[in-house]
């Protein structure tokens, strides 16, 4: 009885339109239309908020159908508000690749990425300074993406983007925005092996320039110098951990 109540109640807050079979079923006929049009509506404005530029790219009628599409298939799974847009994102990505301009995808990506950033958890804390024998130990908020559009540059009106494969370390500052910065493939791969934190610093370089077959000589060591006091500064890099 209870999962036929529970059933129900999904349908009639998610489905296209509410059966009457259903309503009968709940009870309260008028409470439970105001209440599915409450649970809606407070769904999409989170998801209107994370997605806030795709849905400008598609107009409101793509990106409301969209929304619409994934109700009526059964969503959300989630509890959570804040898992709500990535749900939505992973069900409406697919149909917008073939049906949208080839950039749209990526821009959904970009800012599914950026709200998982806004709410990812507190930063994890390392034991020691940073320090090449030692594990690497990174904020919480850092993705990295590779994009074949810039879409965290703003499109051209009317035109939208044109290919540019672009690599990105979004993060969180400390005013919790999310931030991109814009990495060349050996730095994307490096950060990427810090992230997993499996190897010690030392270690992991030696790994990564092995495999984008690059020596480490004095050109190498000033960039990586660079590259790891502007982590630091941006509080991406935190410190260190012993390695185990």
């Amino acid at each position: 009885m209870l999962a036929d109540h529970a059933k129900a109640m999904q349908r009639v807050c998610f489905g296209a339109e509410p059966s009457e079979a259903d309503l009968e079923l709940l009870g309260s006929r008028e409470r439970w239309l105001v209440y599915r049009d409450l649970v809606r509506n407070r769904l999409n404005q989170v998801i209107r908020v994370a997605l806030s530029r795709t849905r400008d790219a598609i107009g409101e009628d793509t990106f409301a159908r969209a929304v619409d599409e994934w109700f009526s298939a059964g969503s959300p799974k989630t509890r959570y508000l804040r898992h709500i847009p990535g749900e939505l994102a992973e069900f409406a990505i697919p149909i917008w690749q073939r049906t949208e301009a080839p950039w749209v995808a990526d821009l959904a990506g970009y800012e599914i990425t950026a709200w998982d950033i806004r709410h990812a958890p507190a930063d994890p804390v390392p034991s020691s300074e940073f320090a090449f024998d030692r594990r690497p130990v990174l904020a919480t908020a850092v993705r990295v993406l590779r994009l074949a559009y810039p879409v965290q540059t703003k499109p051209a009106p009317g035109a939208g983007y044109e290919p540019d494969p672009t690599i990105l370390c979004l993060y969180r500052d400390r005013s919790h925005r999310p931030i991109p910065r814009k990495l060349n493939p050996l730095a994307a791969d490096l950060l990427e092996a810090w992230r997993a934190a499996d190897q010690t610093v030392a270690e992991s370089i030696q790994r990564v320039a092995a495999a984008h077959h690059t020596e480490i000589g004095p050109e190498f060591v000033e960039k990586l110098s660079t590259l790891i006091a502007d982590l630091i500064e941006r509080g991406i890099l935190l410190g260190g951990h012993s390695p185990p």
